[in-house]
């Protein structure tokens, strides 16, 4: 068997993939770029990171592809979802604890006037706005994979009352009050009682604009909506009708529709928002994490057992 590893990962780290094959009796290929991945596809049944539509095609003994990302919406074309032999999984959960932190980074950066005194301090002022105490309040999730989990789990030093919807998971833990499927009427009444919605579903055919006109006009004048998970679950246009409107206080984005975001996007000039550029699954240990979860999957697959996180292709997660 030969598998192909196309992913930036360091030469010792190659080094140790090709050693894990050996013991079995495979050999490992590591791509560069996509002209060697082309090269090296027509023998490969793994491949380890990026799976290009043209090495796919040119690969027919493939089997399981493992990809780096957790969100599949931009890498399932359509031949790949066709091609039933073919399982791949997803790294889901992998960045779950710096997604949680960062979604708590927006909210609290909105609440305690952060951008305000960050601007303040360029201009030497010493002044501030009213703040929010979030203690006590209300947070509504929207989805209980690894991201919402993490959210959600921090959300317990703040004493915050956690309710959630989720497509998948029944069974709520300890630490969320209620957990509902994730119906129309269901998202529908979180919207209204939560204090601060954040959004940790995948993006789906199902969930594109989940949040859009009818959804924000729902939630309190003085919620917050926070996403780090993939943009097209918000419907942009929507969001900044609302802040210019004030129908909602305030909303903190990683993540957008288009990325990157363009210069002339309105999204900028949206008041009470603040927008990051994808950072949400970002850190220092994200390079070591990944190199070792794709070697447990790769074990895994090597000595016959079934890969985790394996994905429903049609479902997109």
């Amino acid at each position: 068997m030969q598998i192909l590893i196309h992913y930036p990962f360091t030469p010792e780290q190659i080094e140790a993939f090709r050693q894990a094959a050996a013991q079995h009796g495979h050999t490992v290929i590591h791509a560069a770029d996509e002209a060697a991945a082309l090269a090296a596809a027509p023998d490969a049944e793994v491949i380890l990171g990026y799976f290009l539509p043209a090495v796919c095609a040119a690969a027919p003994r493939l089997r399981w592809i493992q990809s780096f990302s957790a969100g599949m919406d931009k890498f399932l074309f359509p031949e790949i979802i066709a091609r039933g032999e073919v399982q791949i999984s997803n790294v889901a959960g992998l960045y779950a604890s710096q997604g949680g932190e960062h979604a708590w980074a927006l909210l609290l950066a909105l609440t305690r006037q952060i951008p305000l005194a960050i601007h303040n301090q360029d201009k030497h002022r010493w002044a501030g706005e009213p703040v929010i105490e979030v203690t006590g309040s209300t947070l509504g999730v929207i989805g209980m994979g690894g991201f919402g989990m993490e959210i959600a789990k921090r959300a317990q030093g703040y004493d915050m009352t956690v309710i959630a919807v989720d497509a998948v998971r029944a069974q709520a833990p300890s630490y969320v009050a209620e957990l509902k499927p994730a119906t129309r009427q269901n998202l529908h009444d979180l919207l209204r009682r939560a204090d601060i919605v954040m959004t940790a579903c995948p993006l789906t055919a199902e969930t594109y604009h989940l949040i859009s006109h009818e959804e924000l006009a729902l939630m309190k004048p003085s919620a917050y909506l926070i996403n780090v998970t993939r943009g097209g679950i918000v419907d942009e246009a929507a969001l900044i009708d609302a802040l210019n409107a004030g129908q909602i206080a305030g909303a903190g984005l990683d993540v957008v529709e288009k990325e990157p975001l363009s210069p002339d996007n309105p999204l900028w000039d949206a008041p009470n928002l603040i927008l990051t550029p994808h950072r949400a699954g970002a850190s220092q240990h994200r390079p070591r994490k990944i190199f070792e979860f794709f070697m447990q999957n790769l074990e895994r697959y090597l000595q016959g057992e079934r890969p985790v996180n394996l994905i429903d292709k049609r479902r997109g997660f």
